[in-house]
This record gives structure tokens, sequence and C-alpha cells, in this order.
């Protein structure tokens, strides 16, 4: 009986491996011809900056929770173009250092510091002032005496929450039944958000997973707006909930995204490990080979075709341990060309990964750092004559394709190896690393932005087929903070235990596709890039400034550092919609959200209706 079970699974696979064949024979051994996608202008002329007035003003104080925020709030900010100013509370602090501003954010747990000026903080929100506080403060005297300024009811207790949701279509691929959890694992979950009851009055934006804790939350005050976020977490997540915020401080409001998706295959093409892999064999009965070409391979092409994907692959010419010269080139290159050229076909973009899979790190210099089995390399000029090795093996095999991309393996690389891989290789414009750094530590770590030495960092914010609790919610937040999806994963993922591999390639890849199902059912309006592309549209977003002017039409931009197209959220909440925009267009992308694209450095946004 178990013969015959085994016969009956074969099948399907045997006709898919057949299929698979018949489909790569047909599409590999062509040579790559440039197209549109691959006519990549990289310079673009830029109008001169517009000079800002400061729109917001930070409070900080003495507390350590005060600094970190006060790093989130000055990141979150400048990514949304809001010109700020800093000021610390004490002792000498006059609540007329206010004036002139239009939003202020305060970035510390105990009210106590604002003394006998906290009533006069009230009076400017009241006279129209916008106030957010930023982290949950401390239920003491204090902040008791203005709490209800904030529509609180009662508050007390510090419960445990697990998830969160968000409500009245204000996230982007966050339905108001969906629940984005932390970590389904922790015991105790987060334990830092005040049980408040809330007057009915205020507009509830995230709550808790059961929907108990008010997490993010507005009240209007006179002629001014309070709002609050309920949690005292510092993760990268949080960017996303203080973008969030600090819009709702406003009925309406626009502000600079990336808008860009990019897909990356890790380690591709390089040379394909011989031999059997357990669950490969276990699941395909064929070697590791047979399934890259057959299985793997016209997944990632599905997706592709289907969702509009524009892979970037990373080629690793060898996987030697070599870190000193003379470095031997790789003579098999039929693989090489086969599959990069599909790529490229495909619309796609070939980067480098590296000469071999050692990190760029220097012996005698990070010797401190936990690089695990991987060797250090002997010298800089070791470095440059193994990327010198490297660039002349691929623009040999693929001449037309412009390798500005460099990804580290292992998203490892030091400060030294940055600086030995830009002198030895000019044309490296982008280096695509991580958005969150790993459990060791190790990774380079990095931002959305341009380096003083005119790097571009794109780092990709999720990896991997099975996407957890946590990478979910990070992608969630980027997706409304900068509008940008960054995702990696290698062909070797079905190989490691780590990644799932034990799960076998049909749980991973429906996994897979259910995270990019996700980003685009989310978000369809986005655009799909290769790295380069991702590189160029975060420079773009980099070097842009801009004013808002609100009249009674709706809201104006002014845009400097202008190259010809930028991209805005704008979430409207007081139920008036967009009905037309000068300079630009637009388009809804759910619930308040919409998405504006201006080609003008001037863009008019006329709100009607109701509100």
């Amino acid at each position: 009986m178990k013969k015959k079970l085994a016969g009956k699974i074969m099948i399907p696979i045997v006709a898919l491996f057949i299929i698979s064949i018949l489909v790569f024979r047909e599409r590999a051994g062509i040579s790559y011809d440039e197209t549109d996608a691959a006519v990549r202008k990289w310079e673009y002329i830029y109008t001169p900056d517009i000079l800002q007035t400061p729109e917001c003003i930070i409070l900080t104080s003495d507390e350590d929770i005060s600094s970190a925020y006060l790093d989130i709030m000055e990141t979150v900010l400048t990514g949304m173009k809001v010109s700020y100013d800093i000021c610390e509370v004490n002792n000498d602090f006059d609540t007329a250092v206010l004036d002139g501003y239009s939003a202020a954010v305060v970035t510390f747990q105990s009210w106590e510091v604002f003394g006998d000026n906290l009533m006069p903080v009230f009076a400017w929100v009241k006279d129209g002032g916008r106030l957010l506080a930023a982290v949950t403060p401390e239920a003491d005297a204090y902040f008791n005496a203005v709490s209800a300024k904030f529509g609180i009811e009662t508050a007390d207790e510090y419960p445990p929450v697990y998830g969160v949701k968000f409500l009245n279509g204000c996230m982007i691929g966050a339905d108001d039944d969906d629940i984005f959890w932390y970590d389904r694992k922790m015991d105790e979950g987060i334990v830092s958000s005040l049980q408040v009851q809330l007057k009915k009055e205020c507009d509830v934006y995230v709550t808790s997973e059961d929907g108990g804790v008010p997490i993010v939350w507005s009240n209007d005050y006179g002629a001014g707006r309070a709002a609050m976020i309920n949690q005292a977490v510092t993760q990268k997540h949080i960017r996303g909930f203080v973008s969030l915020a600090y819009s709702i401080l406003y009925d309406t409001y626009a502000y600079p995204v990336i808008n860009a998706s990019a897909f990356y295959l890790d380690d591709f093409p390089s040379p394909v490990p011989g031999g059997n892999s357990e669950y490969i064999k276990r699941d395909y009965g064929v070697d590791v080979a047979s399934f890259y070409t057959n299985v793997w391979w016209p997944k990632m092409m599905e997706l592709e075709e289907k969702y509009g994907i524009l892979h970037t692959g990373l080629i690793i010419e060898n996987y030697s341990d070599e870190v000193a010269a003379p470095f031997e080139g790789n003579k098999e290159t039929s693989r090489f060309l086969k599959f990069g050229n599909m790529l490229l076909n495909n619309g796609g973009e070939l980067g480098f990964h590296g000469y071999n899979h050692m990190p760029l790190c220097l012996e005698g210099i990070d010797e401190d750092k936990q690089y695990g089995d991987y060797k250090l390399w002997k010298s800089s000029e070791d470095i440059e004559t193994a990327l010198e090795e490297l660039r002349n093996f691929s623009e040999k095999l693929f001449p037309e394709n412009d390798f500005c991309v460099y990804v580290p393996p292992s998203n490892i690389i030091s400060k030294d190896g940055i600086k030995a891989l830009t002198q030895a290789d000019s044309n490296i414009k982008i280096i695509a690393s991580v958005f969150i750094k790993d459990a060791k530590e190790a990774a380079y770590e990095q931002e959305f932005g341009v380096d003083e030495n005119g790097i571009i960092n794109t780092p990709r914010i999720t990896s991997g087929c099975i996407i957890d609790d946590y990478q979910m919610l990070v992608a969630m937040s980027e997706l409304n903070f900068q509008f940008v999806q960054s995702h990696f994963t290698h062909p070797d993922d079905t190989m490691d235990v780590d990644r799932g591999a034990q799960m076998g390639w049909e749980y991973m890849s429906n996994s897979l596709e259910k995270y990019v199902s996700w980003i685009y059912e989310s978000a369809p309006n986005i655009r799909n890039v290769t790295g380069s592309g991702m590189g160029r549209a975060v420079e773009v977003y980099d070097k842009l400034t801009m004013t808002r002017e609100y009249t009674d039409e709706g809201l104006k931009l002014k845009l400097g550092g202008f190259s010809g197209e930028a991209s805005f959220l704008m979430r409207i909440l007081d139920g008036r919609t967009i009905k037309s925009v000068s300079g630009g267009s637009f388009e809804h992308i759910s619930g308040c959200v919409y998405l504006i694209t201006a080609k003008s450095d001037e863009v008019m946004i006329y709100v009607g209706g109701e509100k």
C-alpha cells in the first residue's frame, strides 16, 4: 500500500518536472536583449531646496526613554519632511516657546517636569495647537490633572498587549478585523500601555488585539487636538504608529514616501550545490540542481508574471573560502548564463553578492566582531582584487547589465569593508543589507537614505519564505511610513532548517506567495522596481524638501529638491475626499489613505465633501 501511495504522489511531481524542463529549455540559453527596463538613466536634475519654517517642536527631558523617543521622532519627522526644533523641558521652560509652532511632541513619561507650566501647555492646545504624547505617560497626579484633555475618563494598571488592530481604514494593509501580533510566543506580551477608558468623542485608530486597550487615538480640545501613542516601545515597527499619530493631528495631512517594491534573490545566479538535500529528496525525489531548475525557478517566474515583480539577482562567483590573492576565476558559466539571461529578459537586474561568500571584514581590524565560521580578509587590497575578478567575470557574461547594487554576504560588512568596497569599485552606488539586525547583531543594519559618500542605502525589510509575526508588523509599518517594501530570499532556503526547510517547499512557496499577495492587495499602486530602481527612488525621496499650506480648498504642496516626479501619502480624517489634483495625480489606496503623484514642484490637492 505504501508503494502504491508513493507512486500516486510521484505522478504530479514527475508531470511538473517534465513541464518545467520544457519551459526551461524554451527559455534557457537565450541571450539578453536590452529592454526599456534596462535602459536606466542615473543622473537627475533637482530644483533648489525650499526653506522650511519649523512646523513642530519636540519636547524632551533627561529621562532615558526621552532620548530614545527623540531619536524615533527625528527619524520619522525627517522622513515625513517635517521641519522641527528641539527643546528640553526643565525648570527654565517657558510655554511661550510653543508660539509659532503648529504642533508639539512630548517624548517623556513623567509630566511632573512641566511643573507650573503644565496647564499653560494645554491652553496653547485649546487655542489651536496640536499635541502628541509619543509615549505612554506615567499615571501620576500631574498627568491625571490633564488626562481629560486627551479624552481619558479613567486610567489605571498596565495590561499585557500581545498584538494590535487598526481601525477606521487608517493603515494600508490592515482591515479592521486584522490582528498584527508582536510575538504570539510571548507569555507576558508588552506591558507598557495604560488601561484607559475614553470618551465616545475620541477617534481611536489602534487598539490591542482584543480591542480592550486603546493604543493610538486623538481628542479635539477647544480649537486644537491632542493625540497619544499609548505604548512605550522603541523597536522599528513603532515608526508606522508614530507617522500615523503625527498625521492625525490634522484633518488632512500629506508626506513624501519612497513608493517602491523590490524583491532580491541572494546567491542567484551562483554555483549550484551538488548532490541531494534531505527535504528536497523527501518531497520531490530529485537532486538540488534539478529542483532549482525545474521547481524553484519556475515558481519565481510565476510570481514575476502574476505580480509584476522585477527580481534582482545577486551573483556569487564561487563558494571558496579564499581571502587572499590570487583569486581564480570560475570557468563553469553555463548555469549563470541561463538563469541570468532569463532574469534579465523578464525585466530584472543583476547585482553583486561577492567573489565568494566571505563578508568584507578585515583581519586585524574586525577581530572583535562575531562572524562565526567566516574568514576575515587579509587586506583591503585583497578585497579590491577579489571584487575586480567578480566584475570581470560578471561583465563578460552580462555586458549590458549595469552592476551598481551590492548585497553583503549574510548581510555582514564592516565600516572598513564598505570603504574597501567603494574604493575598489566606483560603479557600486547602492548597498542593500537589512532593516532589522539579526539576533546576534552581526548584520549591517541600515536606514533608507544617502550617505555622505554618495552610497545609497536600501535595506531589505523582510526575508525568507516564512514571514514571522514581527516581520509582518514591520512590513506593515514601513508600508505606511515610507510606502516601501523590500524582501529577499535564497534558493537554498529550501535546504535550511532554520528557514523552514523541514516544512517542505510547497508550504514555503505558499507562505511566500501569501506575503506577496498581501503586499499587492494592500498596495496595488506601489511601483515594482529592481535594486537600482529602489536606489533611485530612495535618492529622489532623500533629496526632497517641501512646505505645506492649508487653504479653504485643500492642501498646497511646494517642493524643493524635485526631479520631475515624487510620491506622497495623504490621510483625510474628516469624511471628505480628494476631488482633483493640479500639478499631479491621485489614487485611492484604502480607507482614508491616498497616493499622490507630483508632476510639478507645486501641487494643489482639492478636497471636497461634508466634514
